[in-house]
């Protein structure tokens, strides 16, 4: 059982990274006992084949342009990722919410908003990706604040 339970771990890992609550939840379901995944696991990460710190990496790297601090830290904690190791990353993620933020709002929205209405739907929508207010506030209070669709016309 432990071959194959080996087997079937190196072939998820190819696919994509995984934490070790990741994996070994994936391993439970497919019939490993308990001990023989801990001791897989264990193993795999002797090896450097499982490293939680290169999946946050990866992790970061895939949902920075898309996601604020709060979405991606809340995300990694769902995975299984220790506190601890999250912190690590805070400032990487950190320095790069603002520029974020104003990535994922020009790509919704064109034009600053008029009414208070629409600057609700705007932060609503932004809060929802995982920005905090102070961020949002500076994105939406920013007069630069627009979207030159022009730019891309032949």
């Amino acid at each position: 059982m432990e071959d194959s339970l080996t087997l079937t771990a190196l072939r998820l890992l190819g696919r994509r990274e995984y934490t070790r609550f990741e994996l070994g939840n994936k391993l439970l379901l497919k019939g490993g006992n308990q001990q023989d995944v801990i001791r897989l696991l264990d193993d795999f990460e002797y090896k450097g084949w499982l490293d939680d710190r290169r999946y946050v990496e990866a992790f970061i790297r895939t949902k920075r342009e898309r996601f604020g601090m709060r979405k991606i830290f809340r995300d990694l904690e769902v995975r299984g990722v220790d506190k601890s190791t999250i912190l690590e990353y805070r400032e990487e993620v950190l320095n790069g919410d603002l520029a974020a933020a104003r990535l994922v709002w020009s790509k919704k929205f064109s034009l600053k908003s008029e009414s208070p209405a629409e600057w609700a739907k705007q932060a609503r929508f932004l809060l929802n990706r995982g920005f905090d207010q102070s961020t949002i506030k500076k994105v939406l209070s920013d007069p630069d604040c627009t979207f030159d669709r022009d730019v891309f016309k032949d």
